[in-house]
């Protein structure tokens, strides 16, 4: 309903279709939009693998598709079973999955009754992978907003149920980036922030001098005490904490659909504790809040 954000998306679906990725792609998603009665056929299932290999890496799954079940850097049904179980009742409801990647978790949010569920990532990979999975899913009450969460503010009060993974290290402002999801969320609703942290009892953000676990863009890792106090002065209440230890080379590690390095290259090869800059090593938290009616 918001002209702006109408033009956000125009603007970044624009972009997708002007990229290479797009021009060298459109060929066979057509094919596949097309080919409902010729899934058994192992032609059919070659373009699907052909496509899926161009559009690595693929970060969250595993993603099944006809003849195919894509194996993905993470194996995201362990964090799924974290958050799963923090969710409240789905059914019938408005979700937002900020940082959504190829929308992993919009499909699961699906299953469990979501009315909407609304994701936003920037990168346009994603966009053409949930293009990819969304031929085959039998879920219509999904969105993808190419963009980033800069644009929550123009839907206020809006999500029943707003979910940010893997988001808030990457931004350099995380308060500003917290109280985007505050101002998207309506009173009453839940916010279910998660968060690569360092494991710290006092409320820290470890601020990278150059990179961390060899990411360029990653700005700042909160300690779980560092993420409570970003949401309370956010303004969220009845904070929850969830922490799940240290991530492990079990649920991040190369694949054939992520063939770029993984976790086990950003670990001190001597010491698993430890980044290969020497930081603490990446833990996983995930907290739980509430906007105030």
């Amino acid at each position: 309903s918001s002209p702006e954000l109408h033009r956000i998306c125009r603007r970044g679906l624009q972009a997708v279709l002007r990229s290479k990725r797009w021009l060298s792609l459109r060929r066979q998603l057509k094919l596949l939009a097309q080919g409902e009665h010729l899934r058994a056929e192992q032609q059919f299932i070659q373009v699907i693998k052909d496509v899926a290999f161009d559009l690595r890496p693929w970060r969250t799954g595993p993603v099944p598709l006809p003849g195919l079940t894509i194996d993905s850097e993470w194996v995201s049904t362990i964090k799924w079973n974290r958050l799963s179980v923090l969710l409240p009742s789905v059914d019938g409801v408005r979700v937002a999955d900020v940082g959504c990647s190829n929308g992993y978790f919009m499909h699961r949010l699906a299953e469990l009754g979501a009315s909407l569920v609304v994701g936003f990532d920037p990168v346009d990979r994603c966009l053409l992978q949930f293009a990819l999975t969304q031929i085959f899913s039998p879920y219509r009450s999904l969105a993808f907003v190419p963009a980033g969460l800069e644009v929550l503010h123009l839907l206020p009060n809006y999500f029943d149920i707003v979910i940010c993974m893997g988001v808030l290290y990457h931004q350099r402002d995380p308060f500003t980036a917290i109280k985007q999801l505050h101002h998207a969320l309506r009173p009453g609703g839940t916010v279910i922030l998660e968060s690569l942290s360092i494991p710290h009892k006092e409320e820290v953000l470890l601020i990278p001098r150059e990179r961390y676990a060899k990411m360029r863009n990653a700005w700042s890792i909160p300690s779980p005490s560092a993420m409570t106090s970003l949401l309370h002065r956010a303004g969220f209440k009845e904070l929850q904490v969830h922490e799940f230890g240290p991530i492990t080379i079990e649920e991040q590690r190369r694949t054939e659909f992520a063939h770029f390095e993984s976790l086990a290259d950003f670990l001190d090869p001597t010491d698993s504790n430890k980044t290969v800059e020497g930081y603490p090593a990446p833990h996983s938290t995930m907290v739980v809040g509430y906007k105030p009616t």
